[in-house]
């Protein structure tokens, strides 16, 4: 038995040894003399221009190497800037001069990607690098944080431009397979967290972002999805298949209670209508070399409210005052029902062509009530076809049917209508053709409303005592 306990005792005792060897070599190392190897090896792999303009150093408990401030180049244009970069490695390894990282924690990183006109990205690299002696195993990661992150992407050639600020990522998990080829996002697997305080793309604004991530097999999930946006609080579910040629998007969103009028402003559209509105949407779509394939857009759209106000017109007198709508095209008031709804994924072509959207800009004075408004669209191959879209006003109703072929870029006999109690059109108007020269039919500008109005009224009613109508709508809007 004493024996055995000094035999325990002694090998306790090299243990202990070793570690204060360890301790004593990790405390006597120059990391910083290695910094050039360094920065070359990373130089190498990437293609890239590395430097690490801070110190480096290292800690034990865990065991870590950290860098301070590093910036990636490519040919002149600084793509990352990297306020501190901490990787935890395994230290028993390190004797047998094995690298094994547990860990990467990534502070303050801010990403600039440019695509220019060409649509080639900053980030890629020019130089072709050889595959021989090149890693082939699958690389691990445990744990992956990134904290206070910003990313700006702009487009040259079209000249958008997003901002992601404030970014935070918690990765679990993280496996990589180095060797499969091409497309080695279809061998990446993690879950984790992602967060993002602001969200800018032109003038469209997204806050608190909140989401759970999963990726394999080149699919990344984002679930329990949530956000700030127009004015209320949306949440879905999203996902992102790369493991094709081409890149699926799909999205499904609601956003409850939003704000009519941050809505119209996102798009740059002038405050008209305010109060509260729900909306939602379930799209799939797909990108190719950095572009939305239009034909691809698929699912349906919706916005609804109830009690909301017309600041620039009382809608009612426009409909029967023959001063206020002798230069007034009923096919106007279509735009209330695209612009909302729509306004994210069609061409603003559309809403921007001929008279199409005047409404917008004319003052009629005094203030007008919506009581009820629905706008459901349906998607299908690029083509917008308005499946449930009205709106009650105190003493009228109003209704769009029709289809926007976002592909050919036209409009698909859209018409608007006055409705009676039974859903038929005493009065009604089309336009049709290209979204850059549309063609307006049924009445001319220079006729009024107020007077075609009672000219087909007068028809309608002759008509009528037959007991018949061809009933235009038929959806949930009810007549006031």
């Amino acid at each position: 038995m004493v024996a055995e306990k000094k035999k325990i005792l002694l090998i306790a005792g090299v243990v202990v040894l070793i570690v204060i060897a360890a301790i004593v070599a990790v405390l006597l190392f120059n990391i910083n003399s290695y910094k050039n190897r360094i920065e070359t090896a990373a130089s190498q792999a990437t293609g890239l221009d590395v430097r690490i303009n801070g110190r480096m150093g290292l800690s034990f408990f865990p065991f870590s190497v950290s860098a301070n401030d590093i910036r990636v180049a490519n040919n002149g244009g600084v793509i990352l800037i990297l306020k501190k970069l901490k990787i935890g490695v395994e230290i028993i390894p390190l004797f047998a001069k094995q690298l094994k990282v547990t860990s990467c924690q990534l502070v303050k990183p801010t990403i600039s990607i440019v695509k220019d006109n060409e649509g080639k990205y900053n980030f890629k690299s020019t130089e072709k690098k050889s595959a021989e002696g090149g890693p082939t195993k699958v690389f691990s990661l445990k744990e992956l944080r990134l904290s206070q992150g910003t990313l700006v992407y702009l487009d040259e050639k079209t000249g958008e431009k997003t901002e992601l600020k404030e970014i935070s990522l918690a990765i679990k998990d993280l496996s990589i397979d180095s060797a499969a080829g091409d497309n080695i996002i279809t061998k990446v697997s993690f879950t984790g967290n992602l967060g993002c305080k602001q969200v800018w793309k032109k003038d469209v604004k997204i806050d608190n972002v909140k989401s759970s991530l999963k990726a394999e097999n080149g699919v990344i999930y984002l679930t329990h999805l949530t956000m700030d946006i127009f004015g209320g609080k949306g949440e879905g579910d999203a996902t992102l298949d790369m493991s094709g040629v081409d890149t699926v998007y799909k999205v499904n969103l609601k956003v409850l209670t939003l704000d009519f009028a941050k809505l119209q402003e996102s798009f740059g559209i002038k405050k008209v209508i305010g109060g509260k509105s729900d909306l939602s949407a379930s799209l799939t779509m797909n990108q190719k070399r950095g572009r939305v394939l239009i034909n691809s857009i698929n699912g349906t759209f919706s916005l609804r409210g109830d009690n909301l106000v017309i600041y620039t017109m009382d809608l009612d007198k426009v409909l029967l005052s023959y001063k206020s709508s002798q230069e007034f095209h009923l096919v106007d008031l279509g735009a209330f029902f695209i612009v909302g709804p729509l306004g994210p994924i069609i061409n603003t072509v559309a809403l921007k062509t001929y008279r199409f959207g005047d409404v917008y800009y004319q003052t009629q004075g005094g203030q007008g009530a919506i009581t009820k408004f629905i706008s459901h669209w349906k998607i299908k191959d690029g083509v917008v076809e308005a499946t449930d879209c009205a709106l009650a006003t105190r003493n009228n109703r109003i209704a769009l049917k029709g289809k926007l072929n976002l592909v050919s870029e036209r409009y698909d006999n859209v018409t608007v209508a006055l409705l009676d109690d039974k859903g038929c059109a005493n009065f009604k108007q089309s336009i049709s053709g290209s979204f850059g020269s549309p063609h307006i039919g049924a009445v001319s500008a220079a006729e009024s409303l107020a007077g075609q109005f009672t000219h087909l009224y007068r028809k309608a009613k002759s008509y009528l005592r037959g007991g018949k109508c061809e009933v235009f709508y038929n959806g949930a809007v009810q007549q006031p």
